[in-house]
């Protein structure tokens, strides 16, 4: 008898211990300035932040459904684009499809944390739902604040590093053009710029280049891109790795020579 008491003693300090855990981490979340109201208190689990999907899903104009039978959570959003997601309690994986210029696509983005079901609601990865919908989100690590701008188009990243109107090369940029259509499908990489496209003595240019990464978790990200000729034929390709980071976009740059064939670059990959 005093084994089992002693059991039940310690599997309730537990529960405690857990519960005291998630009530100390008091996370705010801003989209576009306003603070969002939650009756779930967003949670940090393994470092990633997790929020009640209903709230955050409709405050990025979405519609979303839960299937109780299979815990699936499907959200669809309707604007300019078509976008659509899908994910499942426990499954770290969340399936993506978008619509634009009435070109499908789809893919699987993983997580390092699956959707959860904390205190009766359940919890989704806000920034992997936020940016699945096109938004730009930044973790303030003093204040312990979600910050998600839902027109990260309209918005200057001063991190990025921008040519100076004395740097413009004797062979412009403007020669090279990039396609930035895929970059939509690319969970890790976005906003890429030609800095510099000087033609060597080969033949070839080359060039100077800047891009922003992201991976949950942090991590190499592998980012590879196609060159085409005038003719949409592929004639030379180019890339690297670089570091992911957690919470923010970071800015990035690199050099490197291509063909002098090319006039138009764009982002590989797999839809």
């Amino acid at each position: 008898m005093k084994k089992i008491i002693s059991c039940l003693v310690a599997v309730c300090m537990a529960a405690m211990s857990f519960v005291t855990v998630h009530c100390e981490d008091n996370i705010k979340v801003i989209l576009d300035g306003k603070t969002l109201e939650f009756d779930v208190q967003p949670q940090i689990i393994d470092e990633r932040t997790l929020v009640p999907m209903r709230v955050i899903f409709e405050a990025l104009g979405a519609d979303v459904e839960w299937e109780e039978e299979t815990q699936t959570i499907n959200a669809r959003r309707s604007d300019t684009d078509l976008f659509y997601i899908s994910m499942r309690v426990g499954d770290k994986t969340i399936h993506k499809e978008s619509v634009k210029a009435n070109l499908p696509t789809s893919n699987d983005i993983e997580l390092d944390v699956p959707p959860m079901i904390i205190d009766g609601r359940t919890l989704v990865p806000v920034r992997a739902v936020s940016e699945c919908f096109g938004c730009k989100v930044e973790w303030d690590g003093e204040s312990q604040t979600v910050i998600i701008e839902s027109n990260s188009d309209n918005n200057t990243d001063t991190d990025v590093p921008t040519p100076s109107p004395t740097e413009t090369p004797v062979n412009s940029v403007n020669t090279i053009e990039y396609n930035a259509d895929n970059e939509q499908y690319a969970s890790y990489m976005k906003e890429f710029k030609i800095l510099d496209a000087v033609k060597n003595s080969d033949g070839n240019y080359d060039i100077t280049y800047t891009l922003q990464t992201y991976l949950e978790g942090r991590g190499l990200v592998v980012v590879e891109f196609r060159c085409l000729d005038e003719n949409g034929s592929e004639v030379d390709r180019f890339g690297g790795a670089f570091q992911g980071t957690d919470y923010t976009w970071s800015a990035q740059e690199a050099k490197t020579t291509i063909s002098g064939k090319t006039t138009r670059i764009e982002l590989v990959i797999e839809k």
